[in-house]
């Protein structure tokens, strides 16, 4: 009889059975729900470089669900703004579509700039949330389907539009509290001089609390999305992820905007400005349908280009998020050493979440004493309670 386990003599080059065949658990985890299982991104804690290039990896691993939920978003965004700079700004909005108006005057571009800036913002904010369980499973090597996507982040909209506009507001704020003393002084026609410090004062001092809020909350949609927390929960739970590398945060998330920013505004939007600045020399002032095509071809370019741009900074604030859970509480080895089946829930708050976000608790010294018929156990030394419960010194 022939033995079905083969036997192989130690540090001999025969392979044994267990090398041989796969064992019933692997194809399991060979394959995804999605597709085949291959790991791009390294399982470990990720630097600025691997950050940025995990971004680019995972909207190229689910081009469908990141592309696809971008648009939606960056479609709406781009019509409220292109009819607000067309209907709410007046015949000067409808002048200042054309290149050649927008070199003789900045108002109401101006306006309609700074409300895009805005929304944008507030679009890569809900989109960091969106995609966060598409990083989830593309840290495991799992493609993530549109459809896949949108059932697991649909019971958490209604929570994530609270956590992005809770963001935003702080946001405003801490620009609009240095602003009111401008306000007052231009208002109450106070000295140019007061007038001009309160100007040299506040701007800066607006423009650092602005980035030190967005900073500190910027994670708040993908945990709230991964983690199930609450509003309130998730922007708390940023604080205290951020805390201690609030200067790397910080780099990582402005070496994505400055990234964005020159891809959005210079690199993809060239070819449809180039179409802008033909149509114009055919007719310099075009009116009726003329005037709509030149809009709409305009817009076109802002929705192409946010749609390739703002999935890259989204995907940035879910790896900055992820790289950091890995730092503080050991993350990726707890993945290491129990790959999950849903790769989503493996992101709930686990023992060591509290412990990374806080000091270790104390284990006392001293040999452990069993309470009468307690079996021999050892609690890991991350256990909530240690020692456990009935266990005495």
């Amino acid at each position: 009889m022939t033995d079905p386990h083969a036997w192989a003599v130690p540090g001999s080059g025969t392979p044994s059975s267990d090398q041989i065949a796969p064992s019933p658990a692997e194809p399991a985890q060979a394959k995804a729900d999605d597709g085949e299982l291959e790991m791009e991104i390294p399982l470990r804690p990720l630097g600025v470089s691997e950050i940025l290039d995990g971004a680019v990896t995972y909207i190229r691993r689910n081009p469908r669900a990141t592309l696809g939920m971008s648009a939606i978003l960056t479609s709406v965004i781009e019509i409220i703004v292109t009819v607000a700079q067309y209907f709410l700004l007046g015949g000067q909005a409808r002048t200042e579509v054309t290149p050649a108006a927008l070199a003789r005057t900045l108002g109401g571009a101006f306006i309609t700039f700074s409300i895009g800036s805005l929304l944008t913002a507030y679009v890569v904010l809900l989109l960091s949330g969106l995609l966060a369980p598409v990083m989830a499973r593309t840290l495991l090597g799992r493609p993530t389907s549109f459809g896949g996507l949108w059932r697991i982040a649909r019971p958490r909209v209604s929570r994530l539009l609270g956590a992005a506009t809770l963001v935003m507001v702080i946001v405003f704020l801490t620009v609009a509290v240095p602003f009111a003393p401008m306000i007052a002084a231009v208002a109450g026609d106070a000295p140019d001089g007061v007038q001009a410090i309160t100007w040299i004062v506040g701007v800066p001092v607006a423009l650092v609390l602005m980035v030190s809020g967005y900073v500190w909350f910027a994670l708040a949609p993908p945990i709230l999305v991964l983690e199930r927390r609450g509003v309130i929960a998730s922007l708390r739970r940023s604080a205290e992820v951020v805390r201690g590398r609030w200067w790397r945060t910080f780099g990582v998330l402005f070496l994505s905007l400055v990234i964005t920013l020159l891809a959005g505004t210079f690199v993809l939007p060239t070819p449809f400005a180039i179409a802008q600045r033909i149509v114009l020399n055919i007719d310099p002032n075009p009116s009726g349908w003329g005037l709509v095509g030149l809009v709409a071809l305009g817009t076109v370019g802002r929705i192409i280009a946010g749609t390739l741009v703002n999935p890259f900074n989204a995907c940035v604030i879910a790896m900055v998020y992820a790289d950091r859970r890995m730092r503080r509480e050991a993350f990726d080895l707890e993945l290491q050493m129990d790959t999950p089946e849903d790769p989503v829930a493996a992101w709930l708050p686990g023992p060591l979440t509290a412990a990374g976000s806080g000091p270790q608790p104390k284990v006392p010294r001293g040999p452990l004493v069993m309470p009468p018929g307690t079996p021999p156990t050892y609690a890991p030394p991350y256990a909530p309670q240690y020692p456990p419960p009935g266990w005495s010194r």
